[in-house]
């Protein structure tokens, strides 16, 4: 390639170019990974392993200075509760590309970024996330060793909190090791296993990232002046960690794992382990009592 100062942005721009239009930021970061990877151009972006795959935050900044520049247009839509960007390129953006960008690829550079640009448009952001955790290294046996690290270091840590509790009988520590008992039982239902990779990693980061949460408020126990403290006035540890338990058991539901403990459909054999390793009474009291 030998632009003279090219726009940043200008993969965004080329793939544009094909497809005209593009729903979802995530979608469009999976495409640009795809198609260029695939295409082998040299792209200015630095693909970091996140949530969803490969994904680099300039693109964001790329796209937004692309739809103030007239080169793209950049919309913001709100469905749900839920908000996502849609692209389309405008007619300064395809000058720009005929003119400059175009002239800088081969023939065939250009029908191989078309080919796979037309290819990938056609499937869906989560089939988009399939293909790249598939092909480039994203492997379930990464994801099972991070489940295990998991399982273990929960499990390391839970009699630490039991007996913190019995030692200091406070709703955040109550809460704390509630929130560790679903966690453990949540690992080791067969449901989890049948996970799809996508949701299967987006599972295991917030696991993991709520365990190393866990892990930080276990080596700093600090014991309440009394028992009621967390009742009786406002406690920014007992707020996050509730909030903590509350998004983990709507995954559990969302992804058919777990029923949330306050569920009307939840019953005391969801909260045993598939393996027959059960809980010990107080632990799934623990686990099923608190909301």
């Amino acid at each position: 390639m030998d632009m003279e100062n090219p726009i940043r942005g200008w993969p965004i721009l080329l793939v544009l170019y094909y497809v005209k239009k593009i729903p979802l930021h995530i979608k469009l970061q999976k495409m640009l990974f795809l198609v260029l990877s695939e295409a082998k151009l040299r792209i200015p972006y630095d693909f970091r392993k996140y949530d969803h795959g490969p994904y680099d935050p300039e693109i964001k900044i790329d796209f937004l200075t692309l739809g103030k520049d007239g080169y793209i247009n950049v919309t913001h839509h709100v469905k749900s509760e839920r908000d996502y960007w849609i692209f389309a390129i405008t007619k300064k953006g395809e000058e720009y590309v005929e003119k400059i960008i175009l002239k800088s690829f081969s023939q065939k550079d250009l029908k191989r970024v078309e080919r796979l640009a037309m290819k990938y448009n056609k499937m869906d952001w989560k089939e988009l996330v399939s293909i790249v955790y598939e092909k480039y290294n994203i492997e379930r046996s990464e994801l099972d060793r991070q489940k295990g690290i998991i399982i273990n270091e929960l499990s390391r840590i839970r009699p630490l909190w039991s007996v913190n509790y019995e030692k200091n009988n406070c709703e955040y520590t109550f809460t704390s090791l509630a929130l560790i008992d679903y966690m453990i039982i949540m690992l080791n239902k067969k449901r989890f296993d049948g996970l799809d990779i996508t949701q299967y990693n987006v599972l295991i980061n917030c696991l993991a990232e709520m365990m190393n949460h866990l892990k930080m408020g276990t080596a700093s126990f600090s014991l309440c002046e009394k028992t009621d403290d967390c009742i009786t006035k406002d406690c920014e540890k007992l707020c996050e960690i509730k909030e903590m338990f509350l998004y983990v058991q709507y995954l559990g539901e969302k992804f058919k794992i777990l029923p949330a403990t306050f569920s009307e459909d939840a019953c005391m054999e969801d909260f045993d382990f598939e393996d027959k390793k059960e809980l010990q009474g107080d632990e799934l009291r623990t686990a099923v009592k608190t909301t």
